[in-house]
């Protein structure tokens, strides 16, 4: 097997596995929450970790998802100006867009990096976590767009095939 091949395939397991954890939240969450309105609601008794828990797995899925939302390129996106353009133009435009979305994103990884640092001793009030695993999926999650944006903005310059709506070609 090619190098190649192999690069192909761990990307391709690590998009499912990724697809597999976002998907896994969401559903914790949903059972998380039912679990809290029924024992609340129906039987009169507040579960305190449920709540905590249920926002945890919302802040995973909401990072982790947009990554996958960027690599689908399903984001919303207003358009009614880069349709006009040129072929040419519209590539400097979302050039200029993908540089813009990068340095946002750094923002977000020095902002994540300096709230992990001081929140590692702060434990959540429910079940023993450290705040600082919210703000590492932050970075992860940033990191990883970071990465996706910079893969386009080189097959851009490079004059590679463009991504297409059923994902990148990585």
């Amino acid at each position: 097997m090619k190098t190649a091949e192999r690069i192909t395939r761990a990307l391709d397991l690590f998009w499912r596995l990724l697809t597999g954890v976002v998907m896994t939240a969401f559903a914790l969450m949903l059972a998380i929450m039912a679990i809290q309105v029924i024992s609340r609601y129906a039987l009169g008794i507040a579960v305190s970790w449920t709540d905590e828990a249920s926002r945890y797995l919302f802040l995973a899925e909401i990072f982790l998802g947009s990554v996958l939302a960027l690599r689908y390129q399903e984001h919303i996106r207003i358009t009614i100006v880069t349709d006009i353009l040129s072929p040419s133009l519209r590539n400097i435009a979302a050039s200029v867009a993908d540089v813009i979305c990068v340095l946002v994103l750094l923002m977000l990884v020095v902002g994540a990096w300096n709230m992990m640092d001081r929140t590692a001793g702060i434990m959540a009030s429910t079940f023993q976590m450290s705040f600082s695993y919210i703000y590492l999926i932050q970075l992860i999650s940033a990191l990883l767009m970071i990465g996706l944006l910079l893969g386009d903005l080189y097959r851009r310059i490079a004059g590679g095939p463009p991504t297409t709506e059923e994902g990148r070609g990585d």
